[in-house]
């Protein structure tokens, strides 16, 4: 299963994407082919527009938008929104969690 935790504190922003959707064989995984699309993508239109931190290992991304603003909450909508419609097709393998930070 794919997680994928979103926290905010204060004017920091973190995405931290991890695991494998086990929904098909390494390859031909469409369910993680969507998600990895849709976070690479996510990390590379963040770090253009204000200053961005995007960690990629085996198995996770983590992305950190330092200066979080509102200008740059259309971006992370876009994010949103593409995941949501992958769960609603795949829910058993994309879990989406939204958390504040102290």
């Amino acid at each position: 299963m794919i997680k994928i935790e979103v926290t905010r504190q204060g004017q920091t922003l973190m995405l931290d994407i991890k695991g494998h959707a086990l929904f098909a064989p390494k390859g031909e995984d469409i369910v993680c082919a969507g998600v990895s699309t849709a976070s690479i993508m996510t990390a590379n239109l963040f770090e253009q527009v204000t200053q961005t931190t995007s960690i990629l290992n085996e198995g996770q991304l983590t992305i950190t938008v330092h200066d979080f603003k509102e200008a740059h909450h259309y971006i992370y909508l876009v994010f949103k929104k593409a995941i949501e419609d992958i769960i609603t097709a795949y829910p058993s393998h994309v879990i989406w969690k939204e958390s504040e930070g102290a």
